[in-house]
């Protein structure tokens, strides 16, 4: 009687690299908190020379600060309640890191905004998306809300990239030609159309025609 070779077990190479792109992804967004937080700090968004901002992050100013109110009571509460010294430290660590990464949430909103400058339109959301679009490559714009369900901030559907602030866009861009964009998630898509939100969407849109205007030949 025979035995078969053995053979390694070289285990599941999808697996180690979904885990090994999680962990990509976690460490961009801790860097790109902190990033932003400095930026705030120190007052300085991430624009170009000439860049006209716009921002986008109305809808989301109360909830996050509630959310980042709660974590700070969370983590007093938890420190007067709980007797252990040692769980103590360890959940005043985690609640402090959280804390700070909520404010990092939020400051990477404020200090990226959507801008409008001599090269083309930057469209972002927070540190997870900047997309770049030149001025030759956008054929019009118009001011139309738009809801759309789902989790995600950035969605794409036939063509459309949608960069949704509380579920809604205000903003719809046409494209003079297709466009590939870069997305989260290490992601890319072809694109002909683009909707965004921004506070002052009416003031985009005009900005937006604007440059067309002064770019045509």
């Amino acid at each position: 009687m025979t035995s078969e070779p053995a053979t390694a077990s070289t285990g599941d190479p999808r697996g180690r690299t979904g885990v090994t792109a999680l962990a990509r992804r976690a460490v961009r967004f801790e860097a790109g908190s902190w990033r932003s937080l400095a930026r705030w700090l120190l007052r300085r968004p991430d624009l170009a020379p000439g860049d006209t901002p716009f921002p986008y992050r109305g809808p989301l100013l109360a909830p996050m600060l509630v959310m980042t109110g709660l974590s700070v009571l969370e983590v007093v509460a938890l420190d007067l309640l709980l007797p252990w010294p040692g769980l103590r430290l360890v959940l005043l660590v985690v609640g402090v890191w959280g804390t700070i990464m909520m404010l990092g949430m939020l400051a990477a909103v404020t200090v990226h905004p959507h801008a409008a400058g001599p090269s083309g339109l930057r469209i972002r959301h927070g540190t997870s998306l900047d997309v770049h679009i030149g001025w030759d490559a956008v054929a019009g714009v118009r001011h139309v809300r738009r809801s759309r369900p789902g989790s995600r901030s950035v969605q794409t559907d036939g063509g459309q990239l949608f960069v949704l602030v509380g579920g809604q866009t205000a903003v719809e861009i046409e494209l003079a030609r297709p466009v590939i964009v870069a997305l989260p998630g290490d992601r890319s898509a072809e694109v002909t159309t683009v909707c965004l939100y921004a506070d002052d969407s009416r003031g985009l849109v005009s900005a937006v025609r604007a440059s067309l205007r002064s770019s045509e030949p």
